[in-house]
């Protein structure tokens, strides 16, 4: 369990399961720089029974608010996205509208990122986002990730082709894990 000031994430439990996949899936949250990808409840819960969404190239966070009692506002994940590459890719989303802005991700993303440097031997993280999406740009560059480059027409959303933008921050420029 890694704890913030705002936030604590904490590694998926089955009785989450449910509720996961409903935030997961429900498109009419989801904003116009998300790209949609529904996993299949079956693999989805497959994920969880084979390794509990835990390994070593790929794991999910739930974000919840220490305030509110644990409510579950979003989740945060790391990956391998290729064999070749070191490090990992990071993704995130903060599944309801009205939680968005509040700096649950800020800290959230601050908090994996220096836990990955932390107990992995990487010597960076990245991750990618819709050109445009201002809000996560704004979250990546607050945790230390810098603009990395584009990638021309690299994904498709609403019926075209997108650029992404890359980001990166190498293991001497993220500030250590605060316990």
């Amino acid at each position: 369990m890694l704890q913030g000031k705002k936030v604590c994430m904490r590694t998926v439990r089955e009785s989450d399961l449910e509720l996961i996949y409903r935030l997961m899936t429900d498109v009419s949250e989801k904003g116009m720089y998300w790209l949609l990808d529904i996993p299949a409840e079956p693999a989805f819960r497959r994920g969880f029974a084979d390794k509990g969404f835990w390994s070593e190239n790929f794991g999910r966070m739930l974000i919840t608010d220490k305030e509110q009692a644990g409510k579950i506002v979003g989740e945060i994940i790391y990956f391998r996205n290729a064999d070749y590459r070191a490090g990992y890719e990071v993704g995130y989303q903060v599944f309801r509208r009205e939680d968005r802005g509040q700096g649950y991700m800020s800290e959230a993303l601050a908090l994996l990122s220096a836990f990955l440097f932390e107990s992995k031997p990487i010597p960076r993280l990245q991750l990618t986002l819709v050109a445009g999406n201002e809000a996560s740009r704004k979250v990546a560059e607050k945790c230390g990730y810098r603009y990395e480059g584009t990638l021309r027409k690299a994904a498709f959303l609403a019926g075209e082709y997108v650029d992404l933008e890359m980001f990166g921050l190498l293991r001497e420029d993220c500030p250590p894990l605060r316990l």
